[in-house]
């Protein structure tokens, strides 16, 4: 028999979170996304990990790193929003 984890509902990118959107990452942090996002570095996402903790501190995440949502419902959000960007 072996334990697992529960981290969150995905798998997403980083990129697909809205701005002060929280998001749960690879090792069951905690994380929110930055707002606003400054302009220098298109292809990196400005966020806070380790967010509520006393650890927390602003660091440069690739669009692309694994990021998982919170919610159940945040999920669902999340993938309705890529559909719409998707058709657009």
């Amino acid at each position: 028999m072996s334990l697992t984890t529960h981290i969150g509902y995905g798998p997403f990118r980083v990129a697909d979170f809205a701005p002060n959107e929280m998001f749960a990452r690879f090792d069951g942090t905690l994380a929110r996304v930055c707002d606003p996002q400054p302009a220098s570095r298109p292809d990196h996402i400005y966020v806070w990990t380790s967010y509520g903790t006393s650890n927390a501190e602003r660091v440069w995440l690739h669009k692309t790193a694994l990021a998982y949502a919170i919610s159940e419902e945040q999920g669902w959000a999340i993938e309705r929003r890529r559909k719409e960007n998707a058709s657009s």
